[in-house]
């Protein structure tokens, strides 16, 4: 099973200089795939994704969004957190220096009266700890990767922002022709109800036909409140992903986008290495082994060297005088004997978390090929479905003009007329909710790629320039 997660965290041998992980494929029950099993022929040049949908009041969100988003501020704050913890934990490499000055004064009896006596001192000590191991260094890059996998985090989250914005902006684009749609179905009801009464006068329809109708409309008006609840929610929601209070106010789009670009062919697998969150995983995964190695040391004596000079003197004039100058050099050599198991537990808490980063990156990837996957597989049948959608809805606008004429010419009843556009209206509405949905899936499927279907030159060399190559299996080191 472990070989089988490590082969789908290789994604291929395109990028094996992201993914600190090594195993042979040949090996591995697992096949990653050079291609996307539900792909579909595409001539279309790649755009960045924002630009597929030619909203430029969209971008322009997303932008604000990016900006303005607290949750993507409190990311980039920890990030500065990380990066600052990182410099903390690599100073111990350093020379650590130190000055201290100090002035006393004290008085004592003695046999002849009081003795008073000043005292002024000021030194400056330095240590420096040899990391003759490389304790320290992989402690100081473990640091490091968490803080570069911190910048990935960042970088997820501007991604999910700008993705997060852009269904919340479809979604309120959408609500608001169903709204507009529900008062045109409520309109087209009330008009409908005068013909129904007017029939109803002329001796040609019943009570029952008027109440129906009267029924239909009071469920129009039920229905475009229902739809404006929504509207108004979908609204606030957008309006907090950019930061801004919630007044539902923001101004949108007249009409949905439609897809005019389709998915190129031939995307290669490797593009999943761009993702920040898999990126993200690998380095965590390569601090955890940094974290283990280091921990494999803990029972390894230490060297350090330090020393001290500085000047005493009781008068402060005498201070800087050669004669009161005061030195010292020492050598240290300290290794730890019995510590009641801390030690043989510090480094099975360090394997531990070392294989909890494994699994966790062996999850994201394996997430990742299903996202895309899925993403990719409902393209086509989306596409379909809307397809056969619009084409039930415009055969019901002719059945519902017909049923009319029939109607009135008291050739069917009512209840054939009342079903035939009931069935009109809900496949309006089911139009706009497919055109949305095929949306919300692309912009899923960006998601899942990390970005737009050109993969970034230059990704797979750059990804990891800081990242060491850690052992897949970590408990096993000597």
């Amino acid at each position: 099973m472990r070989g089988l997660l490590i082969a789908a965290m290789l994604l291929t041998s395109a990028c094996n200089s992201l993914l600190p992980i090594k195993s042979d494929l040949s090996q591995s029950g697992f096949k990653t795939p050079s291609q996307w099993a539900q792909e579909k022929v595409s001539t279309s040049a790649p755009q960045p994704w924002l630009a597929d949908f030619e909203a430029p009041l969209l971008a322009a969100v997303v932008r604000e969004a990016v900006g303005k988003n607290f949750d993507l501020r409190a990311v980039a704050a920890r990030l500065q957190v990380a990066r600052a913890q990182a410099d903390i934990v690599g100073a111990d490499q350093g020379l650590q220096l130190g000055a201290t000055g100090a002035a006393s004064r004290r008085g004592a009896p003695t046999g002849r009266g009081r003795l008073t006596e000043n005292s002024f001192d000021a030194s400056l000590s330095a240590a420096w700890e040899a990391d003759i191991w490389g304790t320290l260094s992989n402690r100081t890059r473990a640091a490091v990767l968490d803080a570069d996998a911190s910048a990935e985090d960042l970088a997820a989250a501007r991604l999910s922002l700008a993705a997060s914005v852009t269904r919340a902006w479809f979604d309120a684009v959408e609500s608001r022709l169903q709204v507009e749609l529900a008062r045109h179905t409520a309109q087209n009801f009330r008009e409908n109800l005068q013909i129904v009464e007017q029939a109803y006068r002329r001796g040609l329809g019943s009570a029952l036909d008027v109440r129906l109708e009267r029924a239909n409309v009071a469920g129009a008006e039920a229905q475009l409140a229902a739809r404006r609840v929504t509207n108004d929610a979908t609204l606030r929601i957008l309006e907090v992903l950019l930061g801004r209070y919630p007044r539902a106010e923001l101004e949108l789009a007249v009409k949905l986008p439609m897809l005019s670009r389709q998915v190129p062919a031939g995307l290669p697998a490797e593009m999943l290495g761009r993702r920040p969150d898999i990126r993200a995983a690998a380095l965590r995964l390569a601090a955890s082994n940094e974290r283990f190695n280091a921990a494999r040391k803990n029972r390894l004596p230490n060297i350090s060297l330090s020393g001290a000079g500085g000047f005493s003197s009781n008068e402060l004039r005498n201070l800087l005088d050669f004669n009161s100058l005061l030195w010292n050099i020492a050598a240290n050599l300290t290794a730890p004997i019995f510590q009641g198991g801390r030690l043989s537990a510090a480094r099975e808490l360090a394997r531990s978390e070392s294989a909890v980063a494994l699994n966790d990156y062996a999850q994201v990837v394996l997430v990742a090929f299903r996202e895309v996957e899925t993403a990719l597989a409902a393209e086509e049948l989306l596409n379909s479905q809307e397809q056969a959608l619009r084409s039930e809805a415009r055969e019901l606008d002719a059945a519902v003009d017909l049923a009319l004429k029939r109607y009135r010419s008291g050739l069917i009843d009512l209840i054939t007329w009342l079903e035939a556009r009931r069935r009109a209206f809900q496949a309006h509405s089911a139009v706009l909710a497919i055109q949305n949905q095929r949306l919300q899936n692309r912009v899923a499927l960006y998601l899942a790629l990390g970005g737009e279907f050109a993969p970034a030159i230059g990704v797979a060399a750059n990804a990891n320039a800081k990242t060491t190559q850690p052992s897949p299996h970590p408990g096993k080191q000597p």
